[in-house]
């Protein structure tokens, strides 16, 4: 019999990989507690207040957010999270100067970049709920941080699983407004900002990726 695992991603991100879950003698089950919108529209623009140097991005999501209303300096560095965003940017045509080697770890990936970064202006496109991990490490004197879009987090009830994998500090938000983890469950968070979401609500966390990756998540599934 199949163990059940629940995951805060939507299913389109779960299914290029559903088959490597069920080898692993899992049951998926899906579902994202957020939705995001672009804060661009008649009554708000997206503004940037001065030139910059580097372009700092958080997330896949905050790349295609702001690539639908602003253009990236081509005479700007690019930096980002880590491997998945910097994926996207290469399959956009850009070159990533910087890249996070543990973008589930983001204060590690942040004192990284300030060493990178050293004296230069830096562009942190961002949601309205960024915890600003690697941004608020950076002197204000050399940064612009500019909101791109929304996310609002939105409850739902779901199943019962044996396995809860948490991919955000809003994920966990959501989950909790609806639900609550069984007893001897075991949970799994998506990084060290959503292990201190599920630590402040008490709950026990089993295992923190590194790199915040399904490669990473499987190859501790297998070990179990």
């Amino acid at each position: 019999m199949s163990n059940r695992i629940f995951i805060s991603k939507n299913a389109s991100e779960i299914d290029p990989v559903r088959s490597q879950f069920d080898e692993l003698g899992f049951e998926v089950d899906s579902h994202s507690f957020l939705s995001f919108s672009s804060l661009e529209s008649d009554n708000h623009r997206v503004e940037i207040a001065r030139p910059y140097d580097v372009i700092f991005f958080g997330s896949p999501r905050a790349v295609i957010f702001f690539k639908a209303s602003q253009s990236i300096s081509e005479s700007a560095k690019i930096a980002c999270i880590g491997e998945k965003t910097a994926e996207l940017l290469e399959s956009l045509g850009y070159t990533v100067a910087f890249r996070g080697e543990k973008s589930g770890e983001p204060k590690v990936v942040a004192e990284e970049f300030k060493v990178w970064l050293g004296s230069r202006s830096v562009l942190f496109p961002v949601s309205d709920r960024s915890l600003k991990t690697v941004s608020g490490l950076i002197d204000e004197s050399q940064k612009e941080e500019v909101a791109v879009y929304s996310t609002k987090v939105v409850g739902k009830l779901v199943g019962v699983s044996d396995v809860y994998v948490f991919t955000s500090p809003s994920n966990v938000d959501g989950f909790f407004l609806d639900n609550v983890i069984p007893e001897g469950a075991e949970v799994i968070a998506w990084g060290k900002s959503t292990e201190a979401a599920l630590i402040s609500r008490a709950a026990s966390v089993l295992y923190c990726l590194k790199n915040a990756s399904f490669e990473e998540l499987f190859a501790f599934l297998g070990q179990k």
